[in-house]
């Protein structure tokens, strides 16, 4: 590539389908500056092999050619192959083929066809074995037809029968991923494939047991056939071939749970699946822990016996003696009464050797806690939790366990252990005992351990009053050395409170210290010791009425002041006359409310001064109906937000119009760019309909801005038109990939002309949708999702509100760390890499920061299942010059959706 700069032309093209024309932007590659042909030129004037390799070396490091001349490139390339006496030359011919295949879109079939005609008279193993590879990466670049698959299919049998392991390996490795499925004649080559278990090398074997695992994840029966080979085996001195049958042991034993097979060496028969766990259990030094928990149906005994590093019994069964006489009559032998003990078995039975539980089974589970390596622990944990999952009786047996993986040395375990024992919570009571060691882990120096702690604490049960004290009083205790954690222990007691109102009302006198015969005095509601108390009370309280009685006077007092200070941790109570308004407005008040104030829009379409009336009194209602319903916070936003997005592009759009002078508000078009951004970025769950929308109203937005730019003249309309063009191609796309939907008269109409014109320009591009932007109908509003949430964010620390004896000072030159935590609700997966942190000084200086991704997790619910809601917890660092008197710092968090552009989720 030369040093001078490429200029990338963006062409728009217009196509019709199901009489709807769609936008496709097509970003023209850089003409390639080598050709393919100068290296073939080459290579047919290259005097040795070696200058010939390095030629082909060139070729495989560019890989950018253009297609008409490939056909002749693949060509003499062959006849390089044909002519060609040094071996490593033809492979790298062959793994050219491979890579064209992959990296270019020239035909698949064509080079098969090469490649496997240049094998037929290959002699070299290595060639052949480079062959074989190049057919395997043409067939899963590209997918081959029918008839040219069985022609791989048959190369690769034909192959199996050389003398090389890896022409062998190769062979085994393109029948597992090119065999027809759908052919009777499958289970036959499952067959071929599986006599190679039995191969002198060991890559063979491994190979074959893959092939096997491969043909089942495509669709063929692996049939209980193939598990006496595999567990033979199990016993293969190389760990590769063992890894790879202990995984089809494993499938079997999913697949196959109830066939019965023998027991060696007895007549007794079990079920596959509990055979199959026996063998994963006994793989232990293989690290099978995580095949463990797939196996859900196991039976209990065995179960039971992995936590038990004793057999628990012989587990065979004994024959009575008219058994044993009966087989002594079948066989013509029969006690004479002459000898004592004369009808004695005569065979000596090894408790050892004949069992129903394979002896690798006793304690599986706990050797596997117990080991040195932190994965096979963590493994074990998950297993076991995986498989308490679906037997709750387990559950209980493996609690304590469990609990004592709570003081393992590695952190990530012990969280591991905690979050396990929250999923299992619904199946488990927890006791005094068993109490004593999961507190004890509550004054643990890590903040995520205390907080997942939290979360179990409020998800388990516990059995007696003494040990809802305990709880209570060791989460107290630790908030008093940790006050940081005060959210926590309110989330954790208010759980606790809802799942024991009995225990909880039992304690009500002790734990608010309400003296019989004496008022006592009056406890401090901003002290977290006290608000933790009543947060569980209150809780609990929402589900015995009664309790209400036993509140005094000062403890009903200040439930007005935590109920609306803490909606979130207080419940509504019936304890005064005036009803919560969060109370009387359900989600069938706020849906119907929503879907008459959209009605009542759509009905002054045709009347601009009233529907204008109209958005901005719907905007106050629908910001007001966020805040008292939280259930539609995401859908009341969204709307709101398009309405006032809508109510900008009317009022940007009465500037424009002919024979008008205004001089748009640049704020205000800035706002509509922001508007439509965050439509774009912030809101998850919409419907196709609602995307069209959001995609139409940015297109709206986005050719309003170009017009705007360029009648100011005061800055460069470059930018606009391009983002006009992107947004334009992202619309277009998006309605070519969902033809059900429609686009509106103003979008079809945008796109026909920027379809229409060859060089997309600023001027070209404004003087087409000028008359088209001028004369636009208004936007269709939105239908009701209840399902739409918004990104938001809460600062947690540092709060705004801190006292003096909190606040930071930063020495003039010197840097200050400040800890930030963080909770981010409704953040998608792929946008967790795009938050920053904005500090902004006051001399109005801002630096923005980048979380480092470890910083940002995910925060897990009783149930253990995964939502949207994030955790940042991080430090930032405050450096300033010389200031003259003390002042505010504000800290943003941010979403960052283009460069340079971002937006705010709330600040502190």
């Amino acid at each position: 590539m030369t040093g001078k700069k490429m200029a990338k032309v963006a062409v728009i093209e217009i196509s019709r389908n199901r009489n709807q024309k769609r936008l496709r932007l097509i970003v023209k590659k850089p003409a390639i500056s080598t050709s393919i042909t100068i290296f073939t030129g080459l290579l047919e004037s290259a005097s040795s092999s070696n200058d010939a390799l390095q030629i082909l070396i060139k070729i495989s490091d560019a890989l950018q050619f253009e297609e008409p001349e490939m056909t002749e490139a693949v060509r003499k390339l062959s006849e390089h192959y044909k002519r060609e006496q040094e071996s490593a030359v033809r492979v790298k011919i062959l793994a050219l083929f491979g890579d064209f295949a992959a990296e270019t879109c020239y035909d698949g079939t064509l080079l098969a066809d090469e490649v496997l005609g240049l094998l037929k008279s290959e002699t070299s193993p290595k060639v052949i074995c480079q062959g074989l590879h190049s057919l395997h990466k043409i067939g899963v670049s590209q997918s081959l037809p029918p008839i040219h698959v069985t022609k791989v299919v048959l190369a690769a049998r034909n192959s199996l029968t050389s003398q090389s392991h890896n022409v062998q390996r190769h062979a085994l490795l393109l029948l597992g991923a090119f065999v027809s499925v759908e052919d009777n004649s499958v289970d036959e080559e499952v067959e071929l494939i599986g006599r190679y278990t039995d191969s002198q090398d060991s890559r063979v074997r491994a190979q074959a047991f893959r092939s096997i695992l491969t043909l089942g994840s495509r669709g063929v029966d692996l049939t209980p056939k193939l598990y006496s080979r595999a567990t033979d085996a199990l016993k293969d001195d190389y760990e590769c071939v063992r890894k790879e049958a202990l995984q089809l042991v494993y499938e079997l034993g999913i697949r196959h749970p109830e066939h019965m097979i023998l027991v060696p060496d007895s007549d007794m028969e079990m079920r596959l699946v509990d055979a199959a766990f026996g063998n994963v259990c006994s793989a232990m030094c293989d690290l099978s822990m995580q095949l463990l928990g797939g196996m859900t149906a196991v039976g209990s005994e065995f179960l039971n016996q992995t936590l038990d590093k004793k057999l628990m019994s012989n587990l065979r069964r004994k024959k009575s003696l008219h058994e044993r006489n009966l087989e002594n009559f079948t066989s013509g032998e029969w006690s004479s009464g002459k000898k004592w003990a004369d009808d004695a078995p005569k065979e000596f039975l090894n408790a050892a050797s004949i069992s129903l539980i394979a002896t690798g089974a006793c304690g599986a589970l706990v050797h596997g806690l117990e080991d040195e390596f932190l994965e096979v622990r963590t493994a074990s944990v998950d297993s076991m939790c995986r498989l308490a999952l679906i037997h709750p009786p387990f559950a209980s047996t493996s609690l304590d366990f469990l609990v004592d993986m709570f003081n393992d040395e590695i952190e990530s375990v012990r969280l591991k252990a905690i979050y396990s024992l929250t999923k299992i919570s619904k199946h488990i009571t927890l006791r005094e005992d068993q109490l004593e060691t999961m507190l004890s882990s509550l004054e643990d120096y890590s903040v995520e351990v205390r907080e997942g702690l939290h979360l179990m604490l409020g998800a388990c049960k516990v059995s007696t009053q003494a040990c809802l004290k305990l709880v209570v009083q060791k989460v107290l205790d630790v908030l008093s050395k940790y006050p940081q954690d005060k959210e926590s222990a309110f989330g954790c007691l208010q759980r606790v409170g809802q799942k024991h109102p009995d225990l909880c009302m039992a304690l009500t006198p002790q734990l608010l210290q309400d003296h019989p015969f004496f008022d006592s005095a009056e406890r401090d509601v901003e002290d977290p010791a006290y608000v933790c108390i009543l947060v569980m009370l209150f809780n609990a309280a929402q589900h015995r009425p009664p309790m209400l009685s036993l509140f005094p006077e000062t403890t009903i007092r200040h439930y007005g002041y935590l109920r609306d200070t803490m909606p979130n941790f207080v419940p509504h109570l019936m304890l005064r006359t005036v009803v919560d308004q969060t109370q009387i407005t359900g989600a069938t008040g706020s849906k119907q409310f929503l879907e008459t104030l959209l009605n009542n829009i759509d009905a002054a379409y045709s009347a601009p001064r009233a529907r204008q009336a109209l958005l901005e009194a719907a905007q106050t209602n629908l910001d007001r109906l966020a805040e008292i319903d939280p259930a539609l916070s995401g859908t009341a936003n969204f709307t709101a937000m398009f309405l006032g997005a809508q109510l900008l592009i009317h009022q940007l759009q009465s500037c424009i119009a002919p024979k008008q002078n205004k001089t748009p508000s640049r704020e205000s078009l800035n706002l509509l760019m922001r508007k439509c951004l965050k439509l774009q970025n912030l809101f998850s769950n919409l419907t196709k309909d609602d995307w069209l929308l959001v995609k139409q109203i940015s297109l709206r937005a986005s050719a309003l801005h170009l017009v705007i730019v360029v009648k100011d003249r005061s800055q460069s309309a470059l930018a606009p038109c391009q983002l006009l063009l992107h947004i334009a191609a992202d619309i277009s796309v998006f309605l070519q990939d969902n033809p059900e939907i429609a686009a509106d008269k103003f979008s079809t109409s945008i796109l026909q002309a920027l379809a229409a014109i060859s060089d997309p320009k600023p001027g070209r591009v404004f003087w087409e949708i000028l008359p088209i932007v001028q004369s636009a109908t208004p936007v269709v509003t939105p239908r009701v999702n209840v399902d739409i949430r918004m990104c938001t964010a809460r600062i947690l620390e540092p709060c705004f509100a801190a006292s003096l004896e909190n606040q930071v000072k930063v020495t003039a030159g010197l840097i200050a760390a400040v800890p930030l935590v963080a909770d981010i609700e409704n953040l998608q997966e792929f946008q967790r890499q795009d938050l920053r942190i904005r500090v902004k000084y006051p001399d109005q200086n801002i630096h923005t920061v980048v979380p480092r991704l470890r910083d940002v997790k995910r925060i897990l619910t009783e149930s253990g299942e995964e939502v949207n809601n994030w955790r940042l917890r991080t430090t930032i660092l405050l450096s300033h010059g010389v200031w003259t008197e003390a002042t505010q710092v504000e800290i943003f968090v941010c979403l960052s959706v283009r460069p340079g552009t971002e937006l705010e989720l709330c600040k502190s």
